[in-house]
């Protein structure tokens, strides 16, 4: 019997290899948009903190303070919300990346186990007709 030897086996480790590699950009591309995520979450916590610190307060040079500090908050709001989505978008460009990836090594995978599930028939087949040859001969001498 002789070995299951499908031919594109070094293809698709070859498909199988991009794919992890595609995953793996997904992976930096989407903990990219999540450190994004966080600056913008702190900024957030920072203004809360500074509202709530200046509540009550009738001092106006802390009073112009915080407004000073909230403008530079919102402009580096702005500069990461553009980032974000500068973010998103690569994050989705690899999404599609590891999509198309995935059906390459997905249809190889399934030409692989149709070759597979042929050489097993014909390999039942040929142990039948062993089997068939050793009954027969094994009767055809005892008559």
């Amino acid at each position: 019997m002789k070995k299951f030897d499908f031919p594109l086996e070094k293809i698709l480790k070859l498909r199988r290899f991009q794919q992890e590699q595609a995953e793996i950009e997904l992976g930096k591309a989407l903990q990219e948009e999540q450190a994004i995520q966080n600056k913008l979450d702190l900024i957030a916590r920072q203004h809360a903190a500074a509202a709530a610190n200046i509540k009550g307060s009738l001092d106006f040079e802390v009073i112009s303070s915080a407004q000073q500090f909230f403008r530079l908050l919102e402009i580096q709001k702005e500069a990461l919300l553009n980032d974000l989505a500068e973010a998103k978008l690569v994050s989705e460009q690899k999404r599609r990346v590891l999509q198309e990836k995935m059906k390459k090594t997905a249809s190889l995978e399934k030409l692989g186990e149709e070759e597979y599930e042929k050489y097993r028939q014909e390999s039942f087949r040929e142990e039948e007709a062993v089997v068939d040859d050793i009954i027969n001969s094994h009767f055809g001498r005892k008559n």
